[in-house]
This record gives C-alpha cells, structure tokens and sequence, in this order.
C-alpha cells in the first residue's frame, strides 16, 4: 500500500512540520497535497504548553490552516482523562496553557495544600522551586502524572531538555513512577482513531522512535520515520518503522511504499534483566506459588546480583519463600521465544532474560508475599507468556 493510499495521517509537529518557529522545507505544499487528495490530518504532539487553541493560532501565523479539532496535545489529553480516574484537584509543574486546559473540564487547579494529583509538563518559565514542591506533594501522597515522558525536542540551535527531564528530576527525588499519558502511551493515538471514519486506513508519521514509532506500533499502527539514516533495530524491535525518509515533503512526493501492520502483542518492556523465574508447585502438582504485583498475580521471580548464578539467585529467592523446607530445583531451557515479561515492585514492565527453575514443595507455608494458587485459577490469572511456562514446568514434573 503506497503512503498516498492510506485514509488519515497523524503527524507529529516537532521535526515534522517546524523546527522552533520555523516551518519545515516543504511542508506547506505537502500538506496542501495531503488536503486537496482528501486525507483526513491529525496532528500529534508531546508538547504539553500550549492549549489547541494556541496551537492551532501558531500553526496560522505559520501558514497552516488547521481546525482545533485536528490537533491532540498531550496536555489536552491529559485533561481528557484525569476525570476518569477520580481526580478533582492538581498542581501543574508547567506551562498555564496546561493549567488553563485542565480547568477547562472541571478540575481545581491549587497551589495550597495536598492535590489529588501532580500534573508535569514544561516550560520554559519552569522555575526549580516548582518542581520541588511538585516532588514533595508527591511524597505526601499526591498522584504522580506526567503528560509524557520526552527526554528532549529539536530546536533550530539544537536539541534541549523537555518534560521527561523534569519528570526524571521527580522520580529520582520520591522514587515513584508517574503514570504517562503522553506518546508512546495509547491514549493520543485512541483519541485521534475516534475522530476519524471506523474504515478509515491510518498512517503515522513522526520523527522519534521512542515516541512516535512505538506509539503507532503499540497502537497497532505503520509508522513512517522522518530522519537522514534509517535506525539499527532488530526485527523484532517495535520501534523499527515500516519506512523511512528524510522529509514530509519527500514522503508525500515519492509516496513509497508501506506494508500494513498486522496487530500483535504491543507490551513494551522498560529494560531487559538477566534473572531467573521460579515455578513452584505442590507435591500434587494442583497448586502453584504466585505473588501479587501491581495489581495482578505472576509467577516468582529474581534479578541476578553482581558476580552471582542462575542457580545461586533461584536458590536466594526460594529461600525468601520456603525459609524452613529446602526445594530441589531442576532448570529448565530458557525462556519460551527469549520473551517472557515480568513486572518488578512497582509495576515496571521488564524482560527477562535467563532460566526457568522448576521445584516442587510439601506445601509448607509460603513467606515473603507468595501465595498458594491452584493451577487451574492460575491458568487464568497469569499473562499468556507466563501461563506458557506454567505448563512447561508441568509438563517437566508430570
């Protein structure tokens, strides 16, 4: 499918259309193409300062003619779904076009006493007082939220600091995740997909891979990568994009082709861990040690330590669960497709790397947050790839 065939474009803005204050090269006649060819346009940015109306008037003065219901900021975003999760007050660590949205749907912008949640974006007026009261009203209970997570955005002298940088600052002061609204997180791109025709073919176009190509991908999307060398990613990497080019303008010209992208599993871990995962199951094989995570039930298990075995770290975690009844561990091939998924203490997704070490117990009292689950509940409750393993180790013990 070539990249004019497709229905709806998103675009991303910075890198995309301008640099700064500048419009890129090209854009203004690729756009004008775009509309007159009937494409449906939607413009995506992790910019969280500007209302859409401000937005919108920036791109006029550019001379992009754009209606306030084509552009999703994360910001507006970010306004969208706070109501859903219960939270009626927030301090903003950013911009007023920030605040001024999160007011616009009811909420109470405060600046006294504990909110139910600390909103961060950026600004360039972010002063660091701000942020260390945002840090505080998080350690006293506030909920953490970042309108995303951008480590930095191109300005035509360069690349400078963004949200994610201030987000950064708050994790490491409180030590507490925020929840991201922002790109790569499916919520832009879901409120984006609902304005558009249900048939419509949609074809993402941005220029970082952290954002706008996982985004598109989780979302079950082709993305187009606007950038000089195209990135060395494997294949399996959601971040590799469909195609690569060096402009808008080149891609609406060429108008290459795009393979569609089938829908698939989009978890996208945070990082990659060498560790070991521990099935423990009863003498009758009809119950099984789990723990509760973030939420949710998963199978056991433990990052390696500096210098320290598969087998030594197994044998360090079951002895935090079965303190008082030693266990005969058999390790098993790794791990099924290399691609199991674990979630640590706070709710991170991670990729294990390492063995499967496989135990059977008396069915002693378990220690450390482990629970005994019968195999059929657990069967239900545990993520596929998990439940995979579950009947791998019984298959191994039956």
């Amino acid at each position: 499918m070539r990249a004019l065939d497709f229905d709806a474009w998103l675009l991303d803005l910075d890198g995309v259309v301008y640099v700064g204050d500048q419009l890129l090269p090209g854009v203004a006649e690729a756009l004008a193409t775009l509309r007159a060819t009937g494409k449906h346009l939607r413009f995506l940015t992790n910019d969280p300062r500007p209302t859409r109306e401000q937005l919108a008037e920036r791109l006029r003065r550019l001379g992009i003619d754009v209606a306030v219901e084509e552009l999703v900021t994360c910001g507006w975003a970010t306004a969208r779904l706070l109501p859903q999760l219960g939270i009626g007050t927030a301090y903003v660590v950013g911009s007023a076009g920030l605040a001024e949205e999160l007011a616009r749907v009811g909420l109470t912008v405060v600046d006294e006493g504990v909110p139910d949640a600390v909103v961060v974006g950026a600004d360039e007026r972010l002063d660091f007082r701000t942020v260390v009261k945002g840090s505080l009203l998080v350690q006293r209970g506030a909920r953490f939220i970042a309108t995303n997570a951008d480590a930095s955005y191109p300005m035509p002298l360069g690349t400078v600091p963004a949200t994610g940088a201030v987000v950064c600052a708050i994790r490491l002061a409180t030590g507490q995740r925020p929840l991201v609204v922002g790109k790569p997180e499916p919520l832009m791109f879901q409120l984006a997909l609902e304005t558009l025709p249900a048939s419509a073919t949609v074809l993402v176009v941005g220029d970082r891979v952290d954002s706008d190509v996982l985004g598109a991908h989780r979302a079950g999307l082709p993305a187009v990568l606007l950038a000089r060398e195209e990135p060395d990613f494997p294949a399996r990497d959601l971040r590799r994009p469909e195609r690569v080019v060096a402009s808008l303008a080149e891609l609406v010209t060429a108008s290459p082709e795009i393979p569609l992208r089938p829908f698939e599993d989009v978890r996208w871990p945070e990082r990659v861990v060498a560790g070991v995962i521990l099935v423990v199951l009863d003498e009758t094989l009809e119950t099984v040690a789990l723990v509760p995570v973030a939420g949710s039930w998963m199978l056991p298990w433990v990052a390696l330590e500096p210098l320290e075995s598969f087998a030594e770290a197994a044998q360090r975690l079951l002895a935090r669960m079965l303190p008082s009844q030693p266990v005969s561990l058999t390790f098993l091939p790794e791990l099924v497709d290399g691609t199991l998924l674990v979630r640590n203490g706070d709710g991170a997704l991670v990729q294990l790397a390492g063995p499967v070490a496989v135990g059977r117990s008396a069915g002693s009292m378990l220690a450390g947050g482990a629970e005994w689950r019968e195999v059929a509940c657990a069967r239900q409750v545990l993520p596929a790839d998990q439940a995979r393993v579950l009947e791998l180790a019984l298959g191994a013990l039956g």
